[in-house]
């Protein structure tokens, strides 16, 4: 009886085309993988440069009647240093635009009736409490405040400013105007008296007031400094006094 070996053990393996054929086979991955990553979406086409455009308004017709607010209060020299002495700024046209508190507002609560008075007893002269004592007295009559005033501060300090002809400052009764303040604004005065520009910095608690404080500066007149080449910056304060009239807005 012959016995088989307990391990047979090739000879020989077959490396010698196992090797090239994954060398291959690594190429063309390598090449599949960088023609996959190199795809890109075809590019938009890109819209075609618009050239400029001139509208050109007929004078007298509606088009224009709208758009002339919008380029007055557009051109570049209202706020050109040179020409702006010259310029009505103060007649540029106003917006219709009313804020809605301002177009409803809120109704006020009657006031209830007035108590009836307590009937007293007749007064005697004779007693500890004598009858002038008893007589209570009479109100007494309530002198008119001064007006509202206009003070400036430095460097505008020693110009005096008039006020637009009849102006008057309006408050409705729910702008809560019996506890105002000074209102303060920072302007610029050319050296020929125009205001040019001019920003509220403190309000006086009444938007109202504030607004109608605008409308004032703008129209107001202040004394020329001749000595005097470029626009002077200082401050103005409206102290109110009683001369607010309460009603509608103005």
């Amino acid at each position: 009886m012959k016995l088989d070996h307990l391990f047979d053990w090739p000879s020989r393996h077959n490396v010698h085309l196992a090797l090239p054929i994954m060398l291959v086979i690594s190429v063309g991955l390598h090449v599949a993988a960088v023609a996959v990553f190199q795809v890109v979406h075809p590019r938009a086409q890109a819209n075609p440069q618009r050239s400029a455009e001139v509208y050109y308004l007929v004078p007298g017709s509606a088009e224009a009647a709208r758009l002339a607010p919008l380029l007055a209060a557009s051109d570049p020299a209202l706020f050109s240093p040179a020409h702006i002495s010259g310029r009505d700024v103060w007649k540029l046209p106003e917006t219709t635009y009313t804020a809605s508190f301002d177009a409803h507002p809120p109704a006020l609560v009657a006031a209830p009736p007035p108590a009836a008075a307590p009937l007293l007893p007749p007064v005697s002269s004779v007693g500890p409490v004598s009858k002038n004592a008893s007589v209570a007295r009479s109100p007494g009559v309530r002198q008119p405040g001064p007006p509202t005033t206009v003070t400036l501060g430095a460097p505008l300090q020693g110009r005096t400013v008039t006020g637009p002809d009849g102006f008057t400052f309006a408050v409705v009764p729910a702008d809560g105007w019996k506890s105002l303040a000074p209102a303060e604004f920072l302007l610029a005065v050319s050296p020929e008296g125009r205001p040019l520009y001019f920003f509220p910095r403190k309000s006086s608690g009444s938007e109202v007031l504030d607004r109608a404080a605008l409308r004032y500066l703008a129209g107001a007149r202040f004394s020329a400094a001749e000595q005097e080449t470029e626009p002077a910056w200082g401050t103005a304060t409206f102290h109110w006094g009683a001369d607010i009239i309460t009603g509608e807005q103005p």
